[in-house]
């Protein structure tokens, strides 16, 4: 069998699409879920929980499968989760109602868990250093295209096929990702002695859990976006579904200069340092220019977009160092530390969601903002924290 080389472009793209499963996953179904709601005679509530349901299983199936691959490998955990992906899939595109739609989007959220938690620790099994800075980079930006293209696709599935044809396409993308891992992608985690207990040796590392918190922190920032969004663009700011999607993917582009600025910057040496503290500082400040914005009166789509353009651009360069950061003293268990960073940020993410949700009936869209600063401030003290306790 003849596998792919890690540093061919094969290699990137596909680790890539192993990354972005769950933003596809979840962005594709955004615009479809008014009509997903009428057609299965589900309420508005029932309809959110597609996502959030997809999210819990994300988020839990991740404790299981990292420190899983650690001890039998990549290859059997990845093989069995994309597996798992595409059947629930399918069940998601034949549900004839919400209750079993719900259940297959929880198997499928915990089946994308491993491709994605295992696509992290496989660049930490081949790549150290600047290095895997750099990789990791070019991850993001291969992953980012997920968040650009899936409303946007979306939207055109849903006049050309009905909600149902969104869980298709993801079916037939699960079915080929699984099919080229089989295929094309060698086992990386190296023989020799497997890791004793799950998480518990990880609480000693006091940078890996932080940096955790660092990249979770900072996620959950844009994904008070990402969820708020509906709310607020479809919402408050009246736009259509098309209109939505062409909006996401403009404000979601930032992710991937981001991510291309940080791997031109780790391949020339600059310290990790710099980029962290500069994607920290900045997000910060969009969020709170965004709440200074809502304050006054003054929050509209056009005085938004920028400031959302930076916090996804600080996202870019803040997460492929994090990550690096959290992942890199714990080579043994690359699995285990990649779960707690992707179940954390699920958690933080979820956590984005309910509050907007919350306070956007008192705050209308400045709620995203407020959430949003939240999130940013906390990540920033910290890692101020982090690095001032080396």
């Amino acid at each position: 069998m003849r596998f792919i080389h890690p540093e061919s472009f094969g290699f990137t793209l596909l680790i890539g699409a192993l990354a972005g499963l769950p933003p596809l996953s979840i962005d594709m179904g955004l615009p479809a879920l008014p009509l997903l709601q009428a057609s299965l005679a589900a309420n508005a509530a029932e309809g959110a929980m597609t996502i959030s349901l997809f999210f819990a299983g994300f988020g839990l199936a991740q404790l299981v499968l990292g420190p899983l691959s650690d001890r039998i490998g990549r290859r059997p955990v990845l093989l069995a989760g994309l597996s798992l992906y595409t059947l629930a899939g399918l069940a998601c595109a034949l549900a004839p109602d919400i209750l079993p739609l719900l259940a297959c989007r929880f198997a499928q959220g915990v089946g994308a868990a491993g491709g994605t938690v295992l696509a992290f620790a496989i660049i930490r099994d081949v790549y150290h250093g600047a290095a895997a800075r750099a990789k990791l980079s070019t991850i993001s930006m291969v992953f980012s295209l997920a968040p650009v293209i899936a409303p946007t696709l979306g939207g055109l599935l849903l006049m050309v096929g009905g909600w149902r044809a969104n869980y298709a396409v993801l079916t037939g993308g699960g079915f080929f990702l699984t099919l080229c891992a089989a295929l094309f992608l060698q086992e990386t985690r190296e023989p020799g002695p497997r890791p004793i207990g799950f998480y518990l040796p990880l609480l000693r590392h006091r940078r890996t859990i932080g940096y955790a918190l660092v990249t979770a922190l900072n996620g959950g920032g844009v994904l008070a976006f990402v969820t708020g969004s509906p709310l607020v663009l479809l919402g408050s700011f009246g736009l259509t579904s098309m209109q939505f999607g062409f909006v996401f993917a403009s404000i979601s582009i930032g992710i991937m200069i981001g991510a291309w600025a940080n791997a031109w910057l780790a391949r020339r040496g600059v310290r990790s340092i710099f980029p962290l503290a500069f994607g920290l500082a900045a997000a910060a400040l969009a969020a709170l220019g965004i709440c200074a914005l809502a304050a006054l009166g003054r929050l509209y789509l056009a005085t938004m977009m920028p400031l959302l353009l930076v916090t996804t651009f600080c996202r870019g360069v803040v997460s492929p160092n994090a990550m690096h950061a959290a992942m890199e003293p714990v080579p043994e268990r690359a699995g285990a530390a990649s779960a707690v960073i992707g179940s954390l940020q699920m958690l933080m993410g979820s956590l984005a969601g309910v509050a907007v949700g919350m306070l956007h009936a008192a705050l209308g869209p400045g709620a995203m903002g407020v959430t949003m600063a939240a999130f940013a401030l906390a990540a920033l003290t910290t890692w101020l924290l982090v690095e001032r306790g080396r």
